[in-house]
């Protein structure tokens, strides 16, 4: 249990790494938080106009940029064993999210699941994403 506390606390990472990730995490945070709000305004039927529908996009997307340029500056500063952990989860999440939409696109042509909503692909990247980071993180530290 010692090995999964310490790959999700980040231990042994250099303290750049750490303070890297931090920063990726907060633009990753603020972009779902857009999200969640946007996704909000949307079913109350708030966009009352096309500025406000502009307005709310070109702040999301702002967000946006700016956590992919956060998690590339992250990638970037990476020591070689971190980058191929980062990599390594990467590749998993998303194979893993392939293999498993495309299964439930199967189901759902068939009729016997209802419509996915895109808000679980986004939980599906993240949490097989985080699987594969602990993972890779017991298995070479």
């Amino acid at each position: 249990m010692g090995k999964i506390i310490d790959a999700i606390a980040c231990k042994g990472l250099p303290a750049r790494d750490i303070k890297n990730a931090n920063i990726a995490n907060l633009w990753i945070f603020a972009w779902a938080a857009s999200l969640g709000i946007i996704s909000y305004i949307s079913d109350y039927e708030w966009y009352s106009s096309i500025i406000t529908i502009t307005i709310t996009l070109i702040i999301h997307i702002g967000i946006g940029a700016g956590m992919m340029l956060a998690y590339r500056r992250f990638l970037k500063e990476l020591d070689e064993l971190e980058r191929k952990i980062q990599l390594d989860a990467l590749a998993f999440s998303v194979g893993s999210t392939i293999l498993v939409f495309s299964s439930y696109s199967i189901l759902e042509n068939a009729g016997i699941v209802p419509e996915l909503s895109p808000s679980i692909l986004i939980a599906v990247l993240a949490l097989t994403y985080s699987a594969g980071l602990i993972f890779g993180r017991i298995r070479y530290r």
